[in-house]
């Protein structure tokens, strides 16, 4: 087992991300790096490990890449670092970038959220299992020379690439730090997991509503559009052939498999396995990790984020189709399945239903028996507003268009369009980075979560706002609208009541329970048990 580098510093923050190569989890992991470091609450000796989950080693080695370089970028060429330089020759010692580096480090697993079996054994190996990074890339995240530094074959005798920080061989020294070669590190904890990864499950759009939305009322029209073409019913691949792709074993076990008969399996809606419910069966699996031994100083477990969307509304979701298979917006549904979750988990009549999802004895992982009281984790719940991503099925020139309009509608006074996925990622960053025990006492220790969205001003500058839910409010409070909470407020959107909340609150603990039904059903019909 590899000796962790960060086993020497004060404090460390681990972060698993999902969807980490691309849109709105990689505009995370950037902004996260970023803030670590020039956050003033951030002990100059804490560590920054980010577990980065993509669905490919390939996609893992690129993330890796690309993130060393924007990490390079920061420490070394920034207004950050030449602050740092400079800060650091008034008090007469020296400015090192390659200390810097060696606080950052970048793990990678996959996983395919939509292939179950996958979520569990993603879950088992950390929990129970080590992880590490790939070998050293190029730039570009193609594979380095034979024998280069950074990889397994390294050789003295090998010119070293430009982007790899050093000739130690194997794990040790600046080569690791540098977020290459790390193996056999096994995870402790997780102190926030963020759910970015995710799928539209659009097939295009009606342009002719499309275009006459935006002209007639047009930040409504790019806030909450009403004119994406879904692809209604869609499910997911069965689980047997994902075990007959993954499976290693030899041709005539192969054949054997094939011959077996495959147990008959519920039907599973693609945008909702991807959005929602890979991402339930793996948290349940994590929390071994995600709850924290209690101690007189802490009571605090880990945070799980769920990413909502600016699009959810109150006609969105029916629990009798909680998958959204009969949907015209199987997507929006998910978000507001999300919301619901998220903003009614502390409520004392759901806590009742959800115990088993937060019961590390009730998972498949838990191995260590113990006596030690744990401090489980808690939801919340954020969303990036609206943003360009390639979750949309679109080419490059609607694109650009698309971006020409979200700013006309920032211009126009919308707060919800940071429009570039690094500025979307403010209010997962914020969420993840703040104490908890600062963000329990905003949120009313449960009574009052909000949902945090990512906002900007007129001129781009990010903040995060507190964002509406349908029936909930702003945090589940009675009261007038008016003020600022007026701006970016969904067209025709209607007070919370006292009713109102009654009923999201009912709503939230029917939700949590056909979830809870829904992934029994499924440990079953994997044979999980």
């Amino acid at each position: 087992m590899g000796l962790p580098p960060w086993e020497t510093s004060d404090s460390q923050l681990f972060a698993l991300i999902t969807g980490a190569n691309s849109g709105l989890g990689y505009a995370v992991a950037s902004r996260m790096i970023d803030e670590f470091f020039t956050s003033p609450s951030t002990s100059p000796k804490k560590h920054l490990i980010l577990i980065l989950c993509t669905r490919s080693p390939l996609k893992t080695r690129f993330t890796i890449s690309n993130l060393r370089a924007h990490l390079r970028k920061l420490v070394d060429y920034s207004a950050f670092a030449t602050r740092q330089r400079q800060q650091a020759k008034a008090a007469g010692t020296e400015y090192r970038w390659e200390h810097m580096v060696q606080r950052v480090h970048f793990i990678g697993v996959e996983v395919d959220l939509c292939d179950l079996r996958s979520v569990y054994k993603l879950a088992d190996r950390l929990v129970n299992g080590t992880v590490g990074s790939p070998d050293a890339t190029t730039y570009d995240g193609t594979r380095l020379p034979h024998g280069s530094p950074g990889t397994g074959s390294y050789s003295k005798d090998i010119q070293q690439d430009r982007w790899a920080l050093s000739t130690e061989i194997g794990t040790s020294g600046f080569s690791r730090s540098w977020g290459w070669g790390l193996s056999g590190i096994k995870i402790p904890r997780l102190d926030v997991v963020i759910l970015s990864a995710g799928m539209g499950g659009w097939i295009g759009v009606n342009w002719i509503p499309a275009i006459w939305a935006v002209i007639v009322d047009t930040v409504e029209a790019v806030s909450r559009p009403k004119f994406k073409i879904p692809n209604t019913g869609a499910l997911a691949k069965s689980q047997s052939s994902f075990q007959r792709y993954n499976s290693q074993d030899d041709e005539a076990t192969q054949q054997l498999l094939s011959e077996q008969k495959k147990p008959d399996e519920p039907p599973l809606g693609e945008v909702f396995c991807s959005n929602v419910f890979g991402h339930y069966i793996l948290t349940h699996e994590l929390m071994p990790l995600l709850s924290h031994p209690s101690t007189p100083t802490s009571q605090v477990g880990g945070k799980i984020m769920w990413v909502s969307s600016l699009e959810a509304a109150a006609d969105h979701l029916k629990l009798d189709d909680i998958q959204g298979l009969q949907s015209q917006t199987p997507y929006e549904d998910t978000k507001r399945l999300i919301e619901i979750m998220a903003l009614t988990s502390e409520l004392p009549s759901v806590k009742r239903v959800i115990e088993p999802y937060f019961d590390v004895e009730n998972t498949t992982t838990w191995k260590s028996p113990s006596e030690e009281k744990v401090v489980r984790p808690r939801l919340y719940v954020t969303h990036p507003g609206i943003f360009a991503s390639e979750i949309m099925p679109l080419n490059s020139f609607f694109v650009a268009v698309y971006k020409l309009v979200f700013l006309v509608a920032r211009w126009l006074g919308s707060p919800y369009h940071p429009i570039q996925p690094y500025k979307a990622a403010v209010a997962p960053v914020w969420l993840s980075l703040l104490e908890t025990e600062e963000l329990e006492e905003l949120e009313g220790h449960g009574s009052h979560k909000a949902k945090w969205g990512s906002a900007t001003d007129v001129s781009g500058n990010e903040k995060v706002m507190k964002t509406e839910v349908a029936g909930w409010g702003w945090d589940g409070t009675v009261g007038e609208v008016k003020g600022e909470k007026k701006i970016g407020r969904a067209r025709g959107a209607i007070d919370a009541t006292k009713e109102s909340i009654e009923d999201f609150e009912v709503t939230g603990a029917k939700a949590w329970k056909k979830l809870e039904d829904l992934r029994e059903e499924w440990e079953g019909v994997l044979g999980m048990r």
